[in-house]
C-alpha cells in the first residue's frame, strides 16, 4: 500500500507541477523576473562588497601596519686620486660625488617596520560611516529596481491577460455565427431567405476569423515580452490566471521610498563631508623598526638594532580648501531639499489624478454593463426572429458588432482599471 500511495502522490505532484508550467500565474512570473534580473544580483554582490571594506577600513586603520625593507647604496666618486670611479668614505677635495657627510659612502639596511595609528577612532568611524551609507543606497536601489520590476512584470500580464479574453470572447461570438449560419442555411434552402444573406453571413464570420489570428498573435507577442521580462525563455501557456494583486488603497504612510531616498542621499552629502574633514584631524603614528642599518661594511654584523618614536601632523593650513568644500555640502544639502519638495507635489498630484480616473472608471463600468445587458435581450429578441426570417443579416450582424464593440470596451474598462491600480501602487510608496 505505501509504494502505491507514493507513486500515485508522485503522480499527483508531477501533475501539478505541469498544470503550474502551464498555467503560470502574476506571482510566478513576478518571482522569476526578480530572481533572473541582472541589476539585482550585482547589487547583491556590491552589498557583500560593502561588508568587505568595512572590515578593510578597519584592518587599515586599526591594525598594525608590518612591513620588510631592504636597501643597498652606492655613492661612488669620481676622479678620486687619479682613479675614475671609487667608493670611500675620504674622497680627495677634486672627486665628484655627493657630499660624504649625507652618503657616508653607502647604505645597508635590512628592517622590518611596525606603523599604527593612535586615537583615530573618530577617522575610522567616519570612514565606516561613509561605507553604510553607501551599502544603504544599494539596498534601496535594489528596492526601486524590485518595484520597479513589480509595475512592468504586472503590465506586461495584464495586457496578456486582456487579449486572452479578446480571444475567448471572439472565439464564443464565432461559435455562435457559426450556428446561426447552419439556420441561414436552411431558411435560404426554404426561400425565406436570400443567398445573398448566406454569403454576407459567411464574409463576416471569415472576416471575424482574421480579427481572431490578429489576437492570438497579438498575445504571443504579449507573452513572449512577460518572458522576456522575466528572464525566461518562452514557453506554451495554455490559460493565463486572472491578475490578482494587492491594491494598496491608503495614502498615508509612516514613510515613502523618496523620503527614504532623500535621507540616505543625505547622509551621503554629510559622510563625504565627514570624510573630507578627517584630513584636518591631528595625526599620531607610532613607529618601530628593528634589523640591519649601516653606512660602512666593516663590522657591519654590529650594525643590528632597534628604534621607536611617534609622529605627530597637525594640519595648518591650505589654502581655504575647508571653506569651500563646507559652501559646496551646503549647495548640495540645498539641492536635495528641492528635489524633496517637488517630489512630495508630484507625488500627491498622481495620486489625485490616478484616484479620479479610477472613480470615473467604475462610473462608466457600470453604465456600460447595464448597457451590455440591454443588447444581449436585443441579440436573444434577434436570434429568436432570425430564425422565423423576420430580420435581415445585416440588422442581425449590425447588432452582434454594436455588442462585440461593448464588450470589448468592457475589457478594456478592467485592464485601465488593473493598470491604474498597478500605477497607484507604483507612486504610492
Amino acid at each position: 500500500m505505501s509504494k502505491t500511495r507514493a507513486f500515485f502522490i508522485g503522480l499527483f505532484c508531477i501533475w501539478q507541477f505541469s498544470i503550474s508550467q502551464n498555467n503560470p500565474n502574476l506571482e510566478f512570473f513576478l518571482k522569476n523576473a526578480r530572481g533572473n534580473n541582472l541589476s539585482l544580483k550585482e547589487n547583491n554582490n556590491l552589498g557583500e562588497i560593502g561588508i568587505i571594506q568595512s572590515e578593510i577600513i578597519k584592518a587599515k586603520n586599526n591594525a598594525f601596519q608590518i612591513d620588510a625593507t631592504a636597501e643597498v647604496l652606492f655613492a661612488p666618486y669620481f676622479n678620486n686620486y687619479g682613479r675614475a670611479i671609487d667608493i670611500t668614505t675620504t674622497p680627495s677635495p677634486n672627486a665628484y660625488g655627493y657630499d660624504v657627510g649625507i652618503t657616508n659612502g653607502g647604505l645597508y639596511s635590512a628592517q622590518v617596520n611596525v606603523t599604527k595609528n593612535l586615537f583615530n577612532q573618530a577617522t575610522v568611524a567616519n570612514l565606516l560611516f561613509q561605507n553604510k551609507v553607501k551599502t544603504d543606497s544599494i539596498s534601496l536601489s535594489s528596492e526601486e529596481i524590485s518595484h520597479n520590476i513589480s509595475k512592468n512584470i504586472t503590465d506586461f500580464y495584464v495586457i496578456a491577460y486582456q487579449l486572452q479574453l479578446q480571444e475567448e470572447f471572439t472565439k464564443e461570438i464565432l461559435k455562435d455565427l457559426e450556428k446561426r449560419l447552419q439556420v441561414v442555411e436552411l431558411l435560404v434552402k426554404r426561400g425565406i431567405l436570400q443567398e445573398s444573406d448566406y454569403l454576407l453571413l459567411q464574409l463576416d464570420i471569415d472576416s471575424k476569423h482574421l480579427e481572431l489570428e490578429q489576437i492570438k498573435n497579438n498575445k504571443e507577442v504579449a507573452i513572449s515580452q512577460l518572458y522576456s521580462s522575466s528572464g525566461m525563455v518562452i514557453e506554451t501557456i495554455e490559460t493565463l490566471p486572472e491578475p490578482l494583486f494587492y491594491f494598496e488603497k491608503s495614502f498615508a504612510k509612516a514613510e515613502r521610498f523618496y523620503e527614504r531616498k532623500f535621507s540616505n542621499d543625505s547622509l551621503q552629502v554629510l559622510a563625504q563631508q565627514k570624510v573630507f574633514d578627517n584630513i584636518y584631524r591631528p595625526r599620531l603614528i607610532a613607529y618601530g623598526n628593528s634589523g640591519l642599518n649601516a653606512v660602512e661594511i666593516p663590522n657591519i654584523e654590529n650594525k643590528i638594532g632597534i628604534s621607536a618614536g611617534l609622529r605627530l601632523t597637525i594640519p595648518i593650513y591650505d589654502g581655504r580648501q575647508r571653506y569651500y568644500n563646507t559652501k559646496q555640502y551646503e549647495f548640495r544639502k540645498e539641492n536635495l531639499e528641492y528635489f524633496k519638495d517637488n517630489a512630495e507635489i508630484k507625488l500627491k498630484n498622481t495620486i489625485n489624478s490616478i484616484t479620479s480616473q479610477l472613480r470615473n472608471l467604475e462610473k462608466n463600468k457600470a453604465l456600460l454593463e447595464k448597457q451590455i445587458q440591454k443588447q444581449e435581450n436585443i441579440l436573444e429578441i434577434y436570434k429568436g426572429k432570425l430564425v422565423q426570417g423576420q430580420v435581415s443579416i445585416v440588422d442581425y450582424l449590425n447588432v452582434v458588432q454594436n455588442y462585440k464593440q461593448n464588450v470589448y470596451t468592457q475589457l478594456q474598462m478592467q485592464t485601465n482599471k488593473w493598470l491604474l491600480q498597478s500605477q497607484y501602487n507604483f507612486i504610492n510608496w
